[in-house]
């Protein structure tokens, strides 16, 4: 057995009495001071508007304000790098999703980040469906019907992108389907939608959020959603159901960067349980065209995510698609 000498086991001594009593202060006096919540996207989107229905609860529980920073850009790439680069003591959390901390990679070569490796699972929040919609300019209503018109008019449909998500669900379909399906990228999600309902593009998987409104008032129509099937469209089958494998979800969830101390974490997740277990707080995420999750612990929200890093890897590369 390997001896200590005294310098070492003053060192150690040291260590102990030090480290432990600052950590245990972390936890008593988180937080002392408003925190900065980094939301990757654009004010007014389906993301924002979700986050906008947790801060004001959470902030609440923490006895502090929590202030939306939006970083929009490079597909949610410049304010998930920010949170990555900042201080790990909890004052500077990321509101990440599926794309940014999963799917980019699979398509850009110089990720600034590792969405795996740079960051603290804090806690998963809810997602958002995807509906398959068409214009009603198109002659169908199921999915076999628009595998069909597709493949009568090779080359004809569109469908646009202007993130990871709609990206690779398009892609995914257009393989599985064996079509001649033409995507058509976009810097804006929204310019994207308002092209779709003028009838520049044909098809796309439109999320919730933004998509209900225009389904409901007849200006889409919706033929499938992905992951499951949902109570805000009943009757509407799951993708999984007519294209058996296809299971493509969109999440979203708190993260703060790698090295923040474990009672952060654990009070964060504490308390984002809470605010979302919080009866007004389900009723407007559900207004918003959101779905919550079932909540994790930061062990079972990391693993999630790398298992969706593995699927969504299988997805890129049955799609075809290659990081540039």
């Amino acid at each position: 057995m390997k001896l200590l000498t005294p310098v070492a086991i003053m060192a150690t001594t040291i260590t102990a009495l030090t480290l432990g009593p600052v950590t245990t202060a972390v936890a008593q006096s988180y937080p002392d001071k408003p925190i900065k919540m980094v939301l990757p996207f654009a004010a007014g989107s389906p993301t924002d508007a979700m986050l906008r229905v947790i801060t004001g609860p959470l902030g609440n529980r923490l006895g502090q304000t929590i202030v939306i920073d939006n970083k929009p850009g490079a597909t949610g790439m410049i304010g998930a790098d920010y949170v990555a680069k900042s201080a790990p003591d909890g004052y500077t959390l990321l509101f990440g999703t599926n794309t940014t901390q999963v799917a980019n990679k699979y398509f850009f070569k110089n990720m600034p980040y590792d969405g795996l490796k740079d960051f603290a699972p804090v806690a998963i929040a809810g997602g958002v469906p995807h509906a398959l919609v068409v214009n009603p300019s198109v002659p169908v209503n199921t999915v076999p019907e628009l595998i069909n018109y597709i493949k009568a008019n090779p080359g004809k449909v569109s469908f646009p992108y202007a993130n990871s998500t709609t990206r690779i669900t398009g892609a995914t379909f257009r393989v599985m389907t064996k079509t001649k399906l033409l995507d058509v990228p976009y810097k804006a999600y929204g310019q994207a939608v308002t092209d779709l309902l003028g009838g520049q593009t044909q098809m796309m998987f439109i999320d919730f959020a933004t998509g209900l409104p225009h389904i409901r008032s007849g200006k889409l129509k919706a033929l499938a959603i992905t992951p499951d099937r949902s109570a805000k469209l009943p009757g509407v089958p799951a993708m999984r159901e007519v294209l058996p494998g296809f299971e493509i979800g969109n999440w979203n969830g708190l993260f703060a960067p790698a090295g923040t101390p474990r009672p952060i974490i654990d009070q964060l997740n504490r308390e984002m349980a809470a605010v979302l277990a919080m009866p007004e707080v389900q009723q407007q995420i559900d207004a918003v065209g959101y779905e919550l999750s079932k909540q994790m612990t930061p062990e079972q929200f990391g693993k999630y995510i790398a298992d969706e890093s593995v699927h969504y890897g299988k997805l890129a590369v049955a799609a075809g698609i290659k990081a540039e």
